[in-house]
């Protein structure tokens, strides 16, 4: 699996209808050497960001902790099963290796924008 880094954003569960105030989106698309579980925001450079990244729109996913099903382990603590993770779609804009902009699935067609790049 490796490691990997995050953005956390505030984004709209598309099905309840629910703000997630920290929702994480996993990100390998930086050099393996600047991959170390630092956290990002919008505004944020990303350093060492790999090529087919850069100036592009990426599609990605999130777990969404509006609408995922949530267990509360032994010691109270909410946590989510790997089974009951829902995920969103989400369209995160780069350009100069900065985070400009993160749009739900719906607001990037709503936009019209037919160019990304696919995040698998």
């Amino acid at each position: 699996m490796g490691m990997f880094n995050s953005i956390y954003t505030v984004l709209v569960c598309p099905i309840k209808k629910q703000v997630n105030r920290n929702a994480e989106i996993q990100i390998k698309w930086q050099d393996k050497n600047a991959r170390n579980l630092n956290v990002y925001h919008i505004g944020d450079l990303l350093e060492k960001i790999e090529n087919e990244y850069n100036d592009t729109w990426i599609r990605t996913d999130y777990i969404c902790s509006s609408c995922s099903k949530h267990t509360i382990g032994n010691k109270g603590i909410s946590f989510i099963k790997t089974a009951d993770q829902k995920r969103h779609y989400v369209f995160v804009k780069i350009a100069e290796a900065e985070i400009c902009e993160i749009l739900t699935e719906e607001e990037f067609k709503q936009r019209g924008i037919e160019r990304f790049v696919d995040y698998w």
